[in-house]
């Protein structure tokens, strides 16, 4: 199953971001339900977080003014955390258990819970005053 759309675009901003992660989420559902693996593109991509499109914005100048802010932390940890879920079920995918890939893929946890995290984060990103720290809680 060719990723190759889905990795490839320059994210701008965080709607760019959030497509892009709802993008992952769909390639790796159409894998599970087509019964196909992945390619070998999309698995790298998975494989290196820091090859990943999203993790390229939070590192280039379009997000320079948030470096310093729990907000960026988080979506930094976030964006990590995800890859994990994702490995995961792209290895379920590459090895055939496409039956658990969909079941793993569509659970509350850990899965659903990270990208939501996720993407919760990324969001915030948006409504972060440049430079400025979230009022803590």
């Amino acid at each position: 199953m060719s990723a190759e759309t889905y990795i490839a675009k320059t994210i701008e901003n965080a709607p760019d971001a959030i497509a892009s992660h709802v993008r992952w989420k769909i390639t790796l559902l159409l894998a599970a339900r087509m019964r196909e693996p992945l390619s070998e593109r999309a698995t790298r991509s998975l494989q290196h977080p820091e090859e990943d499109s999203i993790r390229k914005w939070l590192l280039s100048e379009h997000t320079l003014h948030l470096r310093g802010t729990p907000q960026y932390q988080a979506a930094l940890d976030l964006h990590a955390a995800f890859h994990q879920q994702m490995l995961s079920i792209a290895n379920l995918i590459n090895g055939g258990d496409y039956e658990q890939a969909e079941r793993l893929i569509n659970a509350a946890e850990p899965f659903q819970s990270a990208s939501t995290a996720l993407a919760n984060a990324i969001m915030a990103l948006d409504r972060t005053p440049a430079g400025k720290s979230a009022p803590q809680k």
